[in-house]
C-alpha cells in the first residue's frame, strides 16, 4: 500500500526576479553579441534567461531604430520598442519645451503642450499611410513627463503655492548665508539672461506688417541674448554680455571686440557660454571691490537654468559663492526680474525710437522703413550700452526688496520702479506719434508692454527636425562656434573626481614599488607626489564635509527658524556620486 504523503510543504526554489531592461541596456546586450559572445554568456552577465537574450537579438533592428529616433533621456527609462513616429514626435516636443522655457525660465501649460504634440505628430507623419491616431491624452502626457524628466509643464490653472513657499524658504536661507558670512550690499550680485528682439518696433506698426510679408523673413534673425549682472547696492553694473548668432557680422568688420560697451560672444544659436563667469564677471567684480577697499568675497545669485552650468559654478572660484534659486521662483524673488530687465528694455526701445525720429528729422526723404533696415548689430551694441548705463541705482536697489528687504535704501525723489517704467513707456508712445504712420500714430500702452515682455524664440517644425537630427538645442554650444579665443569647458571639480585621482595615484604607487628594483627611488616619488597632492586631499575633505550638509532642496520642508535642518541619513547616502575614500590614504611625507 502506497504510503500517504507528508503534510509538510517542500519549499520551492526561489523564482528569479523578472528583469525589465531599458532600451539602452538592450543596446549593450546587442553590442556584446556583436563582439562574439554567446547568448548564454551574455545572459549570465546580465542575469537574465538565455531566451530573453535571443528575443532581444531577434528584435535588434527595431530596438536600434527606436534608440536612434528617441532622445537619450527616454531610452534610459523606456523598456519597449515604440512607434517610430511617436519617438520622433516626443524627441521634438522635448526640444520645443526646452526652447520655450529656458529663455523665460518658466513653465508651459499642459493644454498647450498637448496641442503642440498633435501638431508635431501630424508633421512627422505627413505623407505616411495607415497612420495610427494620436489624441495626446492626459495619460500620455504624464508618461511623457516621466520618460523625459520634464518638470516645467503644469496643468492648466495649477496653483503656484509651492513656488511661493520655495521662494520664502530660499529667502530665509539667503539671509542666513549673508548674515553668517558677513556679506555687504556691494558684495552680493544677481545675474540673469534675457532675449532681445533688437528691431522690434511693435507688431501693429506698418514696419512689422510689411517685414513679415517679405520672403524669407524670420524674427529670430534680429535676436540676441544678453546677460545682465548688478549688485544689491545698485552702484555697480557689470558690462553686459551679448551673444549673437553670427561670427563676423559685416557691421563689425575692422572693430575690436575687446573695446565695445558689451562683452561680445557669438554662437550659432545665440546662447550663453560659461566663460562669462571666469573671463568677465570675476575680473570686473574684483576690480570694483578693490576700488571700494572691500574684501574680494562675492555671493552670486542665479536661477537654475541649465545654461548656468550649476555643477561647474559651485566650486568655480574660491572667493565666489554661488546660490541657485529654486525652479519657478524667479518671477517672485529674482531682482533682475522685478523690474531691472524691463527698465533696461524700456530704455533700449526709447533709444531705438529716438534714433529713428532723429534720422527722419535730419533727412526728410528718409522713411522709418529706411531707418529700420539700416539698423545693424553695431547700432544695437551702442543702444544696449546707452540703455544699460541709463538704469539708475535707485531702480536696481529697490528691485532687491523681495529677496533682501534690509538692503533697500530710500532715494530722495525716486518715484518707484513701476512709475519709472511707466514714464519710459509714455515717452516711447510720444516719440511714436511724432514718427507717425500706421501703428505709430495710435500706439497704446499695451503695444509698448508687448515689446518689453519676455518672449521666447519658438522654433518651427523644420527647426525641430534639424535640431533632432544634430542632437542639439538652442542651449547647445557647438565646436568652433565662438569668435573669441576659445575657453575650454571646465569640468566640475567634484569629490568623486578627486577621489578618482586619489585611487589612480595609489595604484601607480603600488605598481612602482612592486616593479622598481630601487625601492628608495619609488618611495621618494611617492613621498614627493603625496606632498604635491596635499591641496587636493584637503579639498576632498572639505567637499566630503559639504556633501553631508543639507542641500537647498531639502530646505523646502517644514519651517525652520533661521537654522538649517539636520540632513537625514538617506540623503547623506544619496549625495556622493561614489563612495569616498579616506583622505588620508595617501601617506604623508613623514610616514614615507
Amino acid at each position: 500500500m502506497t504510503p500517504k504523503r507528508s503534510g509538510e510543504v517542500v519549499p520551492s526554489a526561489p523564482k528569479r526576479k523578472k528583469a525589465v531592461m531599458c532600451l539602452m541596456e538592450k543596446i549593450r546586450v546587442l553590442d556584446k553579441l556583436r563582439s562574439g559572445m554567446s547568448c548564454s554568456a551574455v545572459g549570465r552577465e546580465f542575469n537574465v534567461n538565455e531566451s530573453t537574450i535571443r528575443y532581444i537579438k531577434k528584435k535588434e533592428k527595431e530596438i536600434r531604430r527606436s534608440v536612434r529616433e528617441a532622445a537619450p533621456e527616454s531610452a534610459k527609462v523606456t523598456s519597449i520598442v515604440r512607434e517610430e513616429a511617436m519617438e520622433k514626435m516626443e524627441k521634438r516636443l522635448n526640444l520645443w519645451i526646452h526652447e520655450m522655457t529656458t529663455d523665460k525660465k518658466g513653465v508651459v501649460d499642459s493644454i498647450v503642450v498637448r496641442l503642440k504634440a498633435k501638431e508635431i505628430y501630424g508633421h512627422v507623419t505627413q505623407g505616411q499611410k495607415n497612420v495610427k491616431p494620436f489624441s495626446a491624452s492626459a495619460g500620455w502626457l504624464a508618461r511623457f513627463k516621466r520618460r523625459y524628466g520634464v518638470n516645467n509643464v503644469k496643468l492648466a490653472g495649477e496653483a503656484s503655492s509651492a513656488d511661493r513657499e520655495a521662494a520664502e524658504e530660499f529667502k530665509k536661507h539667503l539671509l542666513s548665508v549673508i548674515q553668517d558670512k558677513g556679506y555687504v550690499e556691494e558684495q552680493v550680485f544677481n545675474a540673469d539672461e534675457t532675449g532681445l528682439f533688437y528691431k522690434d518696433v511693435g507688431k501693429r506698426t506698418y514696419i512689422t506688417q510689411m517685414a513679415c510679408k517679405a520672403p524669407g523673413f524670420k524674427s529670430f534673425q534680429d535676436y540676441a541674448t544678453l546677460l545682465l549682472c548688478t549688485n544689491a547696492k545698485g552702484d555697480f553694473k557689470c558690462k553686459p554680455l551679448m551673444v549673437y548668432r553670427a561670427q563676423n557680422p559685416q557691421a563689425l568688420k575692422g572693430k575690436s571686440v575687446n573695446h565695445m560697451p558689451v562683452h561680445w560672444r557669438w554662437n550659432k544659436k545665440a546662447w550663453m557660454t560659461s566663460s562669462w563667469f571666469h573671463n568677465c564677471f570675476v575680473p570686473e567684480v574684483e576690480c570694483y571691490l578693490q576700488g571700494r577697499n572691500l574684501a574680494f568675497k562675492v555671493l552670486l545669485i542665479l536661477d537654475n537654468a541649465p545654461v548656468h552650468c550649476c555643477e561647474e559654478l559651485k566650486n568655480a572660484h574660491p572667493n565666489v559663492e554661488v546660490l541657485f534659486m529654486p525652479p519657478n521662483t524667479t518671477s517672485l524673488i529674482q531682482p533682475l526680474d522685478q523690474g531691472i530687465i524691463k527698465a533696461f528694455k524700456a530704455h533700449y526701445t526709447r533709444e531705438l525710437y529716438s534714433k529713428g525720429f532723429q534720422a527722419l528729422e535730419s533727412n526728410k526723404e528718409t522713411t522709418m522703413m529706411d531707418y529700420w533696415k539700416s539698423v545693424t548689430i553695431r547700432n544695437v551694441i551702442d543702444y544696449v550700452g546707452t540703455a544699460w548705463g541709463s538704469i539708475k541705482q535707485a531702480t536696481i536697489n529697490t528691485c532687491w526688496k523681495n529677496v533682501w528687504p534690509d538692503c533697500v535704501q530710500n532715494f530722495e525723489g525716486f518715484e518707484g520702479v513701476a512709475e519709472s517704467i511707466k514714464n519710459s513707456v509714455e515717452n516711447i508712445m510720444h516719440i511714436a506719434r511724432q514718427i507717425s504712420g500706421e501703428g505709430f500714430d495710435d500706439m497704446k500702452e499695451e503695444d509698448v508692454e508687448e515689446i518689453l515682455a519676455e518672449k521666447a524664440v519658438e522654433p518651427t517644425n523644420e527647426d525641430l527636425d534639424e535640431m533632432a537630427k544634430q542632437g542639439i538645442g538652442v542651449g547647445s554650444d557647438e565646436d568652433g562656434n565662438e569668435s573669441q579665443p576659445r575657453t575650454s569647458r571646465i569640468d566640475p571639480l567634484t569629490a568623486a573626481k578627486i577621489s578618482e585621482w586619489n585611487s589612480a595615484l595609489e595604484r601607480i604607487f603600488n605598481d612602482m614599488i612592486e616593479c622598481d628594483p630601487m625601492l628608495d627611488r619609488s618611495l621618494k616619488f611617492k613621498r614627493l607626489t603625496s606632498t604635491a597632492f596635499a591641496p587636493y586631499a584637503e579639498m576632498l575633505k572639505d567637499l566630503r564635509q559639504k556633501a553631508k550638509q543639507t542641500r537647498l532642496t531639502q530646505l523646502f520642508e517644514p519651517v525652520w527658524e533661521g537654522k538649517l535642518p539636520t540632513p537625514s541619513t538617506s540623503h547623506e547616502r544619496q549625495t556622493p556620486e561614489v563612495e569616498l575614500p579616506n583622505v588620508d590614504m595617501l601617506p604623508s611625507s613623514s610616514s614615507a
